[in-house]
């Protein structure tokens, strides 16, 4: 990869409700506020309204991908511009379609074209992708849903239960053959909940190494729902520290 091209995270769950929308908006905006990196949060939960929520969006018509997904010959920079929406934090996000309208007039083949246009406007571009996406096909060389063809580096997040942990290995198990490529990082959150697996325990059921764990806090949550995610990181309390230090992490890791 030329050094000028942006790198991508991708976000990916073990189940829903496991907080990786949490994660991944947490870790965009704190990014964009205390790097100096161009930061683009691309929200693929399609059908849902949360990060409009979360970001105070009251405008439901905003153009996303799949409105400009009939693209001949190069993307244009000015095409970007109209999906992509600024806030005064320094980040930048293009926010899923609440309808399922345009989705079949995205070929694969633009979607990566649309991607390789971001890589070079943007530094670090994390996608919030959710379970309900298929992970990877490989019948299609060029097909958006296989990791290894544009993502940089991996992050999947596992509540502690039975459940999401025995998903999180189905996971591993079908990126097999990219493990080393992605070098995938585990993040156990809200690992101080009930129903949970036990530190000793955890090994037993999940067969990689978990790298974070980030506990829960019903005061933080409020905040981020009421605020947004960029207020949190005014208090340095222990899940502001964790996720400042998996934020710093990537940043040495990948720049």
């Amino acid at each position: 990869m030329a050094k000028n091209e942006g790198k991508i995270i991708t976000i990916f769950g073990s189940k829903g409700g496991c907080g990786q929308s949490f994660i991944s908006n947490c870790i965009s905006s704190y990014l964009a506020i205390n790097t100096d990196k161009n930061i683009l949060l691309v929200d693929f939960n399609i059908g849902k309204i949360d990060s409009r929520i979360i970001y105070k969006v009251n405008e439901n018509h905003i153009r996303t991908i799949f409105d400009i997904g009939n693209i001949n010959g190069e993307v244009d920079e000015s095409l970007l511009k109209k999906i992509v929406v600024n806030f005064d934090n320094s980040l930048n996000v293009i926010f899923p379609p609440l309808y399922s309208d345009n989705l079949k007039t995205m070929s694969d083949k633009n979607l990566l074209k649309i991607f390789n246009k971001l890589k070079e406007i943007f530094d670090l571009i994390l996608i919030d992708y959710p379970f309900t996406l298929n992970l990877r096909d490989n019948s299609k060389k060029d097909n958006f849903n296989n990791l290894t063809q544009f993502c940089d580096k991996l992050l999947l997040v596992s509540l502690p239960d039975l459940i999401s942990l025995n998903n999180l290995n189905i996971i591993i198990n079908q990126l097999s053959d990219s493990i080393n490529y992605l070098n995938p990082e585990v993040i156990i959150n809200k690992y101080n909940i009930r129903p949970s697996i036990s530190f000793s325990l955890l090994n037993t059921v999940f067969k990689y190494p978990v790298e974070y764990f980030i506990p829960f806090d019903r005061d933080v949550e409020q905040l981020y729902l009421e605020k947004g995610p960029s207020c949190i990181f005014k208090y340095n309390i222990k899940i502001t520290r964790d996720l400042a230090e998996i934020c710093n992490n990537l940043i040495k890791e990948l720049f």
